[in-house]
């Protein structure tokens, strides 16, 4: 199939009480793994690419990582019969621009920087754009942090409250909105929960698909419990970043002599396929192409 506009598949999952998985991908290697095992388990997948990615990818140029990108991420849509959409992941506003000429069907505008009304005025005209095209367009309010092996302190983390989650998507027009329950980018271990109350608060003011972000750190009961409330999007990197290096690891720690890196990034990318096969069946996605 040609890449999609993942929305509806969204928005079915969101008022059937599952959710669609956006899965990261870093490489060639890890892509293939998405669709693959979306193809074994026959259901919707986004492809996820954050800007780190691009920059990987690209050696250092965001635009060269977005043509990279993009390219593969049609290629690998191409070779498989489910509806995949590739999606660029907390992007500035000239990225969401490249990423939609160059064909991304979802994009992630994150303006959590910017002063509220800026971040809604430059969403508004973002969404406006993506919309004309037939691109998804997501929006986040409220942190998630990025703590990149450094300490954080769950108490100071910004919260959304439904205050401004109504607000914002009134005045924005987005299609599915990220919000802060106290998870975290880049955590290897489940060991965080969720506010789940400030989850259904949000839920009561805006009915719009709700996206999780930093999943890999959350213990899946809370997540579980996240998707019956209206988490429709639940985005997955280091989980699958574990499973690709344990396994790369233990093929490289068997042979001193290995140099043909085929033969540890394919066991590398089996594991990772087992591995989003398993979150596809947890979020529900399984059977739903």
């Amino acid at each position: 199939m040609t890449l999609c506009n993942v929305l509806p598949w969204i928005q079915t999952a969101h008022q059937e009480g599952y959710a669609i998985a956006a899965l990261n991908a870093n490489t060639l290697e890890q892509m293939q793994s998405v669709v693959l095992a979306a193809q074994a388990e026959n259901a919707p997948v986004i492809i996820q690419v954050s800007h780190r990615a691009l920059q990987y990818v690209g050696s250092g140029s965001t635009v060269l990582g977005l043509q990279y990108m993009a390219a593969m991420g049609k290629v690998a849509a191409a070779s498989v019969d489910v509806p995949v959409s590739l999606h660029l992941d907390h992007a500035d506003e000239n990225e969401v621009l490249q990423a939609i000429a160059l064909g991304f069907t979802s994009v992630m505008f994150d303006g959590d920087d910017l002063p509220f009304a800026e971040n809604v005025a430059t969403t508004k005209r973002l969404c406006a754009i993506a919309h004309s095209v037939g691109v998804c367009m997501e929006a986040e309010i409220g942190e998630v942090p990025k703590p990149d092996g450094a300490a954080y302190d769950p108490a100071a983390i910004d919260l959304t409250t439904p205050d401004d989650a109504e607000q914002f998507v009134a005045a924005t027009g987005i299609d599915t909105l990220a919000i802060a329950l106290g998870s975290v980018h880049g955590l290897k271990d489940k060991s965080v929960a969720l506010d789940l109350e400030r989850l259904q608060a949000i839920r009561k003011r805006v009915d719009l698909p709700l996206v999780l972000h930093g999943s890999s750190g959350v213990n899946d009961a809370d997540i579980a419990q996240g998707i019956k409330l209206g988490l429709a999007k639940v985005n997955i990197a280091t989980q699958l970043s574990k499973a690709f290096t344990g396994a790369v690891r233990e093929v490289l720690a068997a042979d001193n002599d290995l140099v043909d890196p085929r033969k540890y990034l394919g066991p590398g990318r089996t594991a990772q396929i087992e591995v989003v096969c398993e979150r596809l069946r947890f979020v529900g996605a399984s059977g739903k192409a």
